[in-house]
């Protein structure tokens, strides 16, 4: 009698220890709630985190980021910066790729070039020029030129076909709606590409408003002129290279950063979390003078 019941205390202890061992496994005990984890914006200031893609684009810090530069060292998605082959940097602005030939931090300025319309100027992917209003806004020094494209060969007259005699494309300087209205004829025309253009466009070379294929691309790969929008306390917190942070923890700064350096894809420049997307496209054609 007395060996079943050292043998039931026994089962009962084994099975004690089993239960705490179960709840212990899948039910760990939290005596200590551990602290959330915060980005080190300080490693935003170093040069070795800033973008650099060949020789041309290098070193530079908020709000762009990419390659060795973190995403909490800029200011989200509309300033991505792609590097490929080490060589050439690109930019998605509204799904758009751009091709960056210049960056000034300084001046906060941009140079871009389509990219598909140096890749295939006779079939480009996308069709008018789209940017980031206020994020991304032309200078008054750049001017529209409108790539017409698969026109009758009565459109043409005498003007030389910038895509050859199967695809009759013509480019013509200035606001597209008045050269519509001084060439009617080019409204037939089955496609038409709005594209800025910078001052390094050889004007000189127009003859009755007509751009010729070796103009046009020299134009073309020049590029144009982009201001950006940035923060000057946000550009000297996570961009400078004295990092001159005036929040004086790391909680702070993260709460800062969150809620006024950080950008959606939203046409009105509204500040949001990254993740966060905004569907309405906004067109933003250049001004002619």
């Amino acid at each position: 009698m007395e060996n079943h019941i050292t043998i039931l205390i026994n089962i009962t202890h084994i099975s004690f220890f089993l239960v705490i061992i179960i709840i212990a496994t899948f039910f760990p005990l939290q005596s200590h709630s551990q602290p959330p984890s915060f980005n080190d914006y300080s490693t935003c200031k170093d040069i070795k985190n800033s973008y650099s893609c060949g020789s041309i684009i290098s070193n530079i810090s908020y709000p762009f980021w990419g390659e060795n530069r973190p995403f909490h060292c800029g200011a989200g998605n509309p300033y991505h910066l792609y590097c490929h082959n080490n060589k050439d940097t690109t930019i998605l602005l509204y799904s758009q790729k751009f091709t960056v030939l210049d960056i000034n931090i300084e001046k906060h300025t941009m140079k871009l070039k389509r990219t598909d319309l140096d890749q295939n100027l006779c079939s480009p992917q996308y069709n008018d020029t789209y940017l980031f209003p206020p994020l991304f806004q032309y200078p008054s020094t750049v001017n529209n030129i409108t790539i017409f494209y698969n026109c009758t060969p009565s459109q043409s007259k005498d003007k030389i076909s910038l895509c050859g005699s199967q695809n009759h494309a013509f480019c013509h300087v200035g606001n597209q709606d008045i050269l519509l209205k001084e060439y009617p004829e080019l409204k037939n025309c089955k496609r038409h590409v709005q594209v800025p253009a910078g001052e390094g466009f050889p004007l000189w070379h127009f003859y009755d408003g007509i751009v010729d294929i070796d103009n046009l691309k020299s134009g073309l790969n020049n590029g144009f002129e982009v201001n950006y929008s940035v923060k000057e306390e946000c550009a000297k917190c996570l961009g400078s290279e004295e990092g001159d942070c005036k929040w004086k923890s790391n909680r702070d700064i993260e709460k800062h950063v969150n809620s006024s350096c950080y950008y959606d894809n939203c046409s009105d420049g509204s500040i949001h979390f990254s993740t966060q997307q905004c569907s309405n496209h906004t067109h933003l054609a250049a001004t002619t003078s």
